[in-house]
């Protein structure tokens, strides 16, 4: 067994604590963060184990976490993410209950961040509804302008209890007054846990729901 010097930081330890820093240093950009990479990936400062930056679960032409975490293909075979607890149909006003459940088999830590937005009619791409966590597990995360809201992971929602499989719940909240079907994607990082970008797994998912 490995012992570790007392008040030795462990790289991913020391990367949980310095990413907070990045996200307020660096603007919500991937053509910064493309910039910053050379810099950061000595510390493992991209795998944003206490939040994903907002706008990225590939909804609405909008990019994924492999923006950062890009050595690998897009939902690549011996994995996967899986929605569930979206409605087909949804009544305004009612919350449902939704999980995200990531899995591969070398999975150690992961992280998720999920949109509701409208997907047609005069409000598509607003948001759809509200998020609430339901544990310390997830929070909210908004986008740079305020106008959308998305569910994420929090540090303490990237560890493995069971090594290859991850789940966070949080409620969802129908909009009171739907103009259209809500479109919900999802991105998640099914994460090797070695203080790095790289590595790394994303899967994603796009479901949608009507109003009643």
């Amino acid at each position: 067994m490995e012992h570790e010097e007392p008040g030795r930081i462990r790289g991913s330890s020391a990367f949980f604590i310095l990413h907070s820093s990045l996200r307020r240093i660096l603007p919500c950009s991937p053509l910064v963060l493309g910039l910053a990479l050379p810099v950061a990936l000595p510390l493992g400062l991209l795998a944003f184990s206490s939040g994903p930056m907002p706008n990225m679960t590939g909804g609405f032409g909008e990019p994924t976490c492999r923006s950062c975490h890009l050595d690998q293909p897009l939902n690549a075979p011996g994995g996967s993410v899986r929605v569930t607890g979206i409605p087909e149909t949804f009544q305004p006003g009612h919350a449902y209950e939704i999980a995200v459940q990531l899995e591969r088999e070398d999975l150690r830590r992961g992280g998720f961040e999920i949109g509701a937005r409208f997907s047609s009619g005069p409000d598509r791409g607003a948001q759809a509804g509200t998020w609430r966590p339901l544990d310390a597990r997830v929070q909210l995360q908004k986008s740079a302008d305020g106008t959308l809201s998305f569910a994420q992971h929090t540090t303490a929602g990237t560890l493995a209890a069971t090594r290859g499989a991850l789940q966070w719940s949080f409620e969802w909240t129908a909009p009171a007054h739907a103009s259209g079907p809500v479109q919900f994607n999802t991105a998640a990082n099914a994460s090797n846990d070695d203080a790095s970008p790289l590595g790394d797994f994303i899967y994603t998912d796009e479901q949608s729901s009507k109003s009643r």
